[in-house]
C-alpha cells in the first residue's frame, strides 16, 4: 500500500513540476526580444507629418485631426472613411507595416499603387475612395475571428521618398475607431522583457497559468490521498495550459518576443477547447462516452489541420461545427448526470447550486462585454453575437459558453477534491477511533482472562475453605461465600466461539448484541489460539465487518427475517473469512451519509496480506469475503 501510494505521489509531483517548468519556459521566451517596432502614428503630443482626409455624406474633404483620449481621432459622426498620407523618409531595414482593425476595412497604397485592400475589384470615385455594399462588409466580417483583427505586410525596399497612404473604412452605424499603422524594423522602441513584467499585458495569461498549476495541484492531492488517481484532472490542466499558450502567443509581449518567431501556435485558437470537451465527455457513465470522445478527437484534428493550412487572414475562424460540438457534449453530459443522480436529493441540491453559479457567471461575463461596448446592450447582442453568427463567425458565442463552462468545471473539480480530502481525513479519524476502542477492549479482555485463570487456579482452595465452613455448621457464612464466588466467576468470558481470545472478544461484542436484538446468528469460528496476523489488523477487519453486518440488520424492519452468518477457518497458509448478512431491500449504499469507512479499512487490511476484499450484493443480502496469506508475517 505504501509503495503504491509513493508511486502515485511521485507521479503527481512530476506533473506539477512539469507544468511549472513549461510556464517558466514560456515566460522566459516572452522576455527575449525578437521583433521591434517604430510607431509613426500621430498622437495628441507627437506628430509625424500625416495629412488627413475624411469621406462623409457630403463627400471627401481635408481634416485637421482632433484627438480624443490622447490617441484616438474625434471624427465627424457621418464619417465613412478616413485617409492618412505622408512621404516616408525613414530608412528601416526589412520594414513591415502593421495595423489593427476593429470591424472595419483597410486599404494601403504607395504612390497610389495598392499594396493591400479589403475591397478588391471595387471602383473608386474621383477622390480615390471605394463605396462597399453590405455583401462586401459581410465578407470582411467573416474573415475576423474576433472583434479586433491584426494585420501586417512587408513594405517594398524602395519605399523611401514615396507617399504612403492608409485608408480606414467604417460600416454605417458602427463605432468610428481608426488605428494608426506601425512600421516594424530594427529600431527598438518596446522591449519584450518590459512587457512581460507588466501586469496590464499579462494578467489574463498569468491567471491561466495559475489555474493550470491549481489543476496539477488537485491531481497531486488526489494521488496522495486516494487509492485511485483520476487522470481526467490532467485534461483540465492541459486545457488551461493551452489557454495560457494561446494568450501568450497572442499577447503584446508574445508579438515582440521569440515565442512567435520560433513557434507557430495559430491552431490553438481553434482547438484549445478540446481537452475541456474530452473532460466533460469522460464524466459520462453511459455507453455514449467513448463515441463522444472519438468525435471530439476527430473534430480537434480537423480544426488543427484547417487552421494550419488556412490563409493568415482567415486564421482563428471559429465555425458552427465548434459550437455544435460544445452544445452536444454539454447536453449529453447534463442528460447523463440527471439520469444517474435523479434519486439522490443531495445531488439534486448540488446541481441546483451549480445551475445558479452558471447563471451568475454568464451574467457577469455578459455585463463585462456590455461594458466593453460602452453599455450598449442591444449593440452587443446584435452586432457581436447575432451578426457574428449570421456571417459565419461563432467565436463570440463559443467564447462565452466555453468561459462559463470552464469556470464551472474548475469550481466543481475543486469542490469535489475538497470533499474527497475531507472524507479521507474523516475516514482516517473514524478508523483510528475504532481501532483504539477495539484494542482497549482487547486489553480488558486479556486482563479478564488472566483473572479468570487465577480464579480457576484458586478454586481448589475455595472448595476447601467452603468445606471447612460447612463442617462448622455456619450455613449463613457459607451462603455469602458462595454468592461472592459466583459473582466473580460471572465476569469471566464464556469462550464459546473459538480458542482465540481476540476473536472471542470481537465476536462476543457484536454477535451477542445481535442475538439480544432478535437477529438470527450463525457462526463457525474454527481458528486456533494463535494466528500469524497482527492483532490490530485482525481487530480492524473483524470489528468493521461485524459492525457493518449488525447495522445493516438494525436498519431492517423487525418483522422481517434478519440474520448474520460468519465463517472463519484455516486452509493451509490462508485464513478464510466470510460474513453474510441480510440488508434492507433495494437500499442504495451511496445514499447513506458516512458509508464506506468500514469497507475502506477492511480493503486496506486485505491488501496488506496479499488478498482482495470480495463484495457481493443481492436485493436482500450483503456478503464480504477475503483470504489472508499468513506467510506475510
Amino acid at each position: 500500500m505504501k509503495e503504491h501510494s509513493g508511486r502515485r505521489y511521485l507521479l503527481g509531483t512530476a506533473v506539477i513540476l512539469a507544468v511549472a517548468a513549461l510556464i517558466l519556459a514560456v515566460f522566459s521566451l516572452l522576455s527575449v526580444t525578437a521583433r521591434t517596432d517604430l510607431s509613426l502614428g500621430d498622437t495628441q503630443e507627437r506628430r509625424f507629418g500625416w495629412r488627413y482626409e475624411v469621406l462623409t455624406d457630403e463627400g471627401a474633404r481635408p481634416y485637421e485631426p482632433v484627438f480624443e483620449n490622447w490617441v484616438y481621432l474625434q471624427l465627424p459622426e457621418d464619417t465613412r472613411a478616413v485617409r492618412v498620407t505622408r512621404v516616408m523618409t525613414e530608412d528601416i531595414p526589412q520594414a513591415e507595416l502593421m495595423w489593427m482593425s476593429y470591424q472595419d476595412g483597410v486599404e494601403v497604397t504607395l504612390d497610389g499603387f495598392p499594396l493591400y485592400t479589403d475591397f478588391p475589384g471595387l471602383e473608386r470615385d474621383a477622390d480615390g475612395f471605394v463605396h462597399p455594399d453590405e455583401a462586401q462588409w459581410d465578407r470582411i466580417w467573416r474573415r475576423q475571428s474576433e472583434t479586433v483583427r491584426s494585420t501586417r505586410m512587408s513594405l517594398p525596399t524602395d519605399y523611401v521618398g514615396r507617399e504612403l497612404s492608409v485608408t480606414t473604412y467604417f460600416r454605417e452605424g458602427y463605432e468610428l475607431w481608426p488605428e494608426y499603422p506601425y512600421i516594424g524594423g530594427e529600431d527598438t522602441v518596446v522591449a519584450a522583457s518590459t512587457l512581460v513584467t507588466s501586469v496590464r499585458y499579462n494578467a489574463v495569461m498569468t491567471l491561466y497559468a495559475l489555474l493550470a498549476l491549481l489543476m496539477a495541484g488537485v491531481f497531486l492531492v488526489d494521488a496522495y490521498n486516494n487509492s485511485r488517481v483520476d487522470g481526467r484532472t490532467l485534461l483540465l490542466c492541459l486545457y488551461f495550459l493551452l489557454l495560457f499558450l494561446k494568450e501568450a502567443y497572442g499577447s503584446l509581449a508574445g508579438y515582440y518576443s521569440v515565442l512567435t518567431a520560433r513557434l507557430d501556435l495559430r491552431f490553438l485558437s481553434a482547438v484549445y477547447m478540446a481537452p475541456l470537451y474530452l473532460y466533460l465527455a469522460l464524466r459520462m457513465r453511459s455507453r455514449w462516452k467513448w463515441p463522444l470522445c472519438a468525435a471530439v478527437g476527430a473534430w480537434a484534428v480537423f480544426e488543427s489541420v484547417r487552421e494550419l493550412t488556412a490563409p493568415e487572414g482567415l486564421a482563428g475562424l471559429v465555425g458552427p461545427e465548434t459550437l455544435a460540438v460544445l452544445l452536444v457534449v454539454t447536453a449529453v453530459l447534463a442528460a447523463d448526470g440527471l439520469r444517474w443522480k435523479k434519486r439522490a436529493k443531495q445531488e439534486k441540491k448540488r446541481l441546483l447550486v451549480y445551475a445558479l453559479l452558471a447563471a451568475g457567471l454568464t451574467a457577469a461575463y455578459v455585463l463585462n462585454r456590455i461594458h466593453a461596448w460602452d453599455g450598449d446592450v442591444a449593440g452587443y447582442f446584435r452586432d457581436e453575437l447575432w451578426l457574428g453568427m449570421r456571417v459565419g463567425n461563432f467565436w463570440p458565442v463559443v467564447n462565452l459558453l466555453t468561459d462559463v463552462i470552464s469556470w464551472m468545471t474548475v469550481i466543481a473539480v475543486v469542490s469535489e477534491a475538497v470533499r474527497r480530502t475531507l472524507a479521507t481525513h474523516r475516514t482516517v479519524d473514524v478508523l483510528r477511533e475504532r481501532e483504539r476502542q477495539i484494542m482497549a477492549g482487547y486489553e480488558r479482555m486479556r486482563a479478564s482472562e488472566d483473572d479468570t485463570r487465577a480464579l480457576h487456579h484458586e478454586m481448589r482452595h475455595h472448595m476447601l475453605a467452603l468445606s471447612a465452613i460447612l463442617a462448622d455448621g455456619d450455613a449463613v457464612r457459607a451462603r455469602r461465600y458462595v454468592d461472592a464466588l459466583a459473582e466473580d466467576m460471572a465476569q469471566a468470558p464464556s469462550g464459546r466461539y473459538s480458542q482465540n481470545i481476540l476473536v472471542d472478544m470481537i465476536a462476543g461484542s457484536f454477535l451477542d448484541k445481535a442475538a439480544a436484538r432478535g437477529i438470527r446468528v450463525e457462526q463457525h469460528l474454527n481458528v486456533p489460539e494463535t494466528l500469524k496476523i497482527a492483532d490490530e489488523d485482525l481487530s480492524v477487519f473483524l470489528s468493521n465487518m461485524l459492525q457493518n453486518a449488525l447495522e445493516a440488520c438494525e436498519r431492517m424492519a423487525p418483522e422481517r427475517e434478519r440474520h448474520i452468518w460468519v465463517d472463519m477457518h484455516l486452509r493451509g497458509n490462508f485464513l478464510c473469512v466470510q460474513c453474510v448478512n441480510s440488508r434492507p431491500e433495494g437500499e442504495e449504499p451511496e445514499a447513506r451519509e458516512g458509508h464506506g469507512y468500514g469497507l475502506t479499512a477492511m480493503r486496506a487490511v486485505a491488501e496488506k496480506y496479499n488478498s482482495a476484499l470480495l463484495i457481493e450484493r443481492t436485493p436482500n443480502s450483503f456478503s464480504v469475503t477475503s483470504d489472508f496469506c499468513l506467510e506475510k508475517l
